[in-house]
């Protein structure tokens, strides 16, 4: 009885201690398998930037050595959709940053899987050398680093909805600027010019992240808004960054 005993025991003591070897390796297991999602989604985050800044980078060559600083900006918001542009005459030089996401799906223990966003600060550099061919570089950089372009970026979103149903009659200097800051002290918006010509009407507008940068240097980025005038309200309204912002008319 006294060893029967003992063996019940012992059964019963194997149990949760089964359980928990059990747990543990679950643990380990998921741990292991949302560790190579991770790396493999960041891999594949990378690659496709490297991609993107060499598809650029061939497009600024084939855009040839007579194009201005304003046609290369729009080549690169062509091709990497970067909303803060900046150019270095010097040294012949692009730099832009943009924020990167990409989603894998993460094995759950207790509670089930589910998806998790991958996210990443990112500088395209395209260069000019001697022989007119543009190289391209790319590199993680801080999360603050993109604060500034994500605004700007949206506040360019807001102009761009606000201008596409702005009524045509509307569209003067004076009318955009009340349409993007209607209490005149957010800021955000330097409308510089609005011409007409023929079916379009062209917005040039200077934007500035006034709230999430440095006070002594601020981010800022032109843009040219193309409308088609087509109806009494228009809603196909095109946006790309310029080098430089014309002055106010």
């Amino acid at each position: 009885m006294t060893r029967r005993a003992a063996n019940c025991c012992l059964v019963l003591l194997m149990i949760p201690a089964a359980l928990v070897v059990y747990f543990w390796y679950t643990v380990w297991h998921a741990d292991q398998v949302n560790s190579e999602r991770q790396q493999e989604t960041l891999n594949s985050l990378l690659r496709r930037a490297h991609e993107q800044a060499d598809a650029t980078g061939r497009a600024l060559t084939a855009s040839g050595s007579g194009a201005d600083a304003d046609t290369l900006t729009g080549v690169i918001w062509r091709h990497s959709e970067t909303p803060l542009i900046g150019y270095d005459p010097a040294h012949h030089r692009f730099t832009a940053t943009a924020r990167r996401a990409d989603f894998y799906d993460s094995e759950g223990v207790i509670l089930g899987s589910g998806s998790v966003q991958i996210t990443r600060c990112l500088r395209f550099t395209f260069t000019r050398g001697s022989d007119s061919v543009w190289t391209s570089t790319v590199a993680v950089r801080d999360y603050e680093e993109c604060l500034p372009g994500t605004q700007i970026g949206s506040w360019a979103g807001v102009a761009r909805t606000r201008i596409a149903r702005m009524s045509t009659t509307e569209l003067t200097p004076t009318g955009v600027q009340r349409a993007l800051d209607p209490t005149g002290d957010r800021g955000h918006f330097d409308v510089r010019t609005v011409e007409r010509t023929g079916r379009t009407a062209t917005v040039t507008v200077l934007i500035e992240d006034v709230y999430g940068a440095e006070a002594d240097a601020p981010a800022k980025q032109c843009y040219r808004f193309v409308r088609d005038l087509g109806g009494a309200y228009g809603d196909d309204v095109t946006s790309v960054p310029l080098s430089t912002c014309p002055p106010a008319t």
